[in-house]
């Protein structure tokens, strides 16, 4: 009997097709034509004729029986107007499901005409399909996360930081923990899977760096929280490998990054006595930060640098930026002479930062959309596509069976960074930043490109 009821069950699973969403976003100054569509064993309706400028969310399923059978699928758009330009949407999947774009004859990103461009498959979310073109060239999803600034100079120099968007890591170099508190675990400290180099390498120009002092005297980024009657938490990446990777990136890619510190931690002063940094152990941290290459020079202390335009802050595409705002109220940070040398303090980036405070992702998507309709307009705004961790399932994270993973949650987060966001977004209404956990492809990047663009229209 209970053979049974488990080759049922097993059964049911196997009827259940996997759904997702493929997120058609057209901004490649052309109507897409559909020239042909076939299906194996899954739900793929595509939209005859996609002009330009508009998106649409199909929704697809794969129907696999048993595993047995093999689901393929693909879809063929041509770009009226282009002389043949074309390329295809390609679905397979048994066990392991993957979406990829094969660009027929058309050059995405800088590669040749034939790339083939692997999405990968997100059950349950969006799967976003981007191609932006101007002036000749094309880009779009799997775009190149190195230089997507520079590639873009023609279309974006011009524009001020609060005329553009760009992606943004959450606890930006807490992809690994290196020492903490005795409840400070993987799962309730780590917010990222790459390191800061990696990170730069997907696109990311916007760093929110937590400094604290930890293992002996050394700086590292963190993650704690206080809890009643003691800290909890842990360290991340080295501040000295942050420069190491900052340094070695900066050498061979033009493009301006953008770093904020704040939530300074010293750990060694008691395990309930944690403070904020005191004046000399900024200091201290400063002198570390005086060996990032291409810092920010501006002398005028009252710098608005938001209205300032990519195209100035890297000559054009020919050098590196890097701006570091200080902004940790508390700790009465003072820069001294270091102002206006890389080294910028909150009055010169007038910034909204407000996450959601909860683990439920409708719940936030909700949250940080109307904050964006009420302060973008005003403020650079930051978007916080994060989710937190509720007081239990951080306290229950060293139990396997009950624990949920910032990195997790971040997935749950980032399944739906499509139409959610992109729908919602005008030229009066959208994210300077948007900040995220599990940084694991140039996904974020490209939306914020393509919402760039979208404003510019």
């Amino acid at each position: 009997m209970i053979t049974l009821i488990l080759l049922l069950i097993f059964v049911g699973f196997s009827f259940a097709g996997e759904g997702g969403y493929v997120y058609l976003v057209n901004l490649s100054g052309s109507d897409w034509k559909q020239t042909h569509i076939e299906s194996n064993s899954m739900n793929w309706k595509f939209p005859a004729l996609l002009k330009n400028g508009e998106s649409e969310l199909v929704y697809v399923e794969f129907k696999d029986f048993l595993f047995l059978s093999h689901s393929q699928a693909q879809v063929d758009y041509e770009l009226v107007g282009t002389g043949g330009k074309s390329f295809q949407i390609l679905a397979s999947g048994k066990i392991f499901k993957s979406l990829a774009i094969y660009y027929n004859n058309l050059e995405v990103n800088g590669k040749p005409k034939g790339w083939v461009c692997e999405i990968g498959w997100k059950h349950d979310g969006d799967n976003n399909v981007i191609i932006i073109g101007k002036n000749g060239r094309y880009t779009g999803t799997c775009l190149d996360g190195s230089n997507w600034m520079k590639n873009n100079m023609d279309v974006l120099g011009s524009r001020t930081l609060r005329q553009i968007s760009i992606a943004g890591s959450h606890d930006s170099g807490m992809f690994r923990l290196d020492g903490g508190t005795a409840f400070g675990t993987d799962c309730n400290v780590l917010t990222q899977y790459f390191n800061f180099w990696m990170q730069l390498k997907q696109g990311i120009r916007y760093f929110d760096i937590r400094p604290v002092i930890g293992n002996g005297g050394k700086y590292h980024t963190g993650h704690y929280n206080h809890i009643p009657g003691s800290w909890q938490g842990g360290n991340g990446q080295s501040i000295a490998s942050i420069i190491t990777d900052l340094n070695y990136f900066t050498k061979n890619h033009n493009e301006l990054i953008i770093i904020k510190l704040s939530h300074s931690l010293n750990t060694e002063v008691g395990p309930n006595s944690y403070r904020k940094f005191n004046q000399e152990e900024w200091e201290r941290l400063f002198q570390k930060l005086d060996a990032i290459n291409h810092l920010y020079k501006n002398d005028d202390r009252n710098v608005h640098l938001d209205q300032i335009t990519l195209g100035n802050y890297t000559n054009n595409g020919s050098k590196s930026s890097v701006v570091i705002i200080v902004d940790d109220p508390d700790s009465n940070v003072e820069l001294g002479s270091r102002w206006g040398t890389g080294y910028f303090m909150p009055q010169n980036l007038d910034i909204y930062d407000d996450y959601s405070k909860t683990n439920q992702w409708r719940s936030m998507i909700n949250d940080q959309i109307q904050k964006m309709h009420n302060h973008s307009s005003k403020q650079y705004f930051i978007l916080s596509w994060t989710l937190t961790q509720s007081d239990s399932q951080a306290a229950l994270c060293h139990v396997s069976f009950a624990h949920e993973p910032i990195k997790e949650l971040a997935k749950q987060a980032n399944n739906q960074l499509g139409i959610l966001l992109y729908s919602q977004v005008s030229a009066s209404s959208f994210p300077n930043i948007i900040l995220v956990d599990g940084i694991s492809s140039t996904d974020v990047a490209t939306m914020a490109l393509a919402i760039s663009t979208k404003i510019m229209l």
